[in-house]
């Protein structure tokens, strides 16, 4: 079958452009894995991973150097400074609403805290704020996501949510209670505790959160969590009512 034409016997504008859109697709796709990873990807690991020749990853790689979207280490390819920078701006009215007040939540129960979006089916973390404690140690940093299924943050946003037949248990006790708990789920070991941030319209968004190892936390950090979650949907509240965007919110 012949290439299609336009009127004038050129190639059409789809045909022109599928070669660019293809090289597109395979630089998001490179971007992403190589973001995604929490460790330096080589060449070769990552040519294995897209199912593409190393000569192509090669020239993705350069393309994506030159933005300095990623870079090269001694142990292979990491995100650059430029998505890095890039990546501070996502949801900037939630982060800049969220961040202090989960700083004073880590101060307030002596626990590593964090605040989780919600991006799809999977939970992100966008702030977390380290505490040094026996009780509690870091393990979700800004960009670590996980399925929205699996640990309180997400359980907790799914609460807010009507409910569902095929619901996991953990959700329905959530919704009776107002805030999830969850151990071992994304962090073998690790237990979290977290409330939802709920948008005007009623739809979790995002979800204040505080991490632990042995102690269950008591009515204390129960009422800390609660607490940041009210303040945090309150002035997300008031940034959309004045005018602030945050898509897909309202």
């Amino acid at each position: 079958m012949g290439e299609a034409r336009g009127s004038g016997g050129e190639p059409s504008e789809p045909d022109i452009l599928k070669p660019s859109v293809q090289t597109l697709d395979r630089g998001l796709r490179l971007l992403e894995l190589i973001a995604l990873s929490h460790e330096p990807l080589s060449l070769a690991e990552l040519s294995q991973r897209m199912g593409l020749h190393r000569s192509i990853i090669y020239r993705l790689l350069r393309t994506l150097q030159d933005h300095r979207l990623i870079a090269h280490t001694p142990q292979g390819y990491v995100l650059g400074t430029r998505a890095q920078s890039l990546g501070r701006r996502t949801l900037p009215v939630l982060q800049r609403i969220a961040k202090p007040e989960i700083a004073k939540l880590a101060a307030r129960v002596g626990l590593t805290a964090f605040f989780v979006v919600r991006d799809g089916d999977e939970a992100v973390t966008l702030v977390s704020v380290e505490v040094e404690s026996a009780r509690s140690r870091t393990v979700y940093t800004p960009g670590d996501r996980h399925p929205l299924t699996l640990g309180s943050p997400g359980i907790a946003m799914l609460a807010a949510e009507p409910p569902r037949d095929d619901e996991r248990p953990e959700i329905t006790r959530a919704r009776a209670a107002g805030y999830a708990t969850s151990r071992s789920e994304v962090v073998l070991g690790l237990g979290s505790l977290a409330a939802p941030v709920v948008s005007p319209s009623g739809n979790a968004v995002a979800s204040v959160s505080i991490v632990f190892t042995v102690e269950r936390p008591g009515p204390a950090e129960i009422e800390a969590v609660l607490d940041t979650a009210r303040v945090v949907t309150g002035r997300l509240h008031t940034a959309l009512s004045t005018g602030a965007v945050l898509p897909g919110v309202g």
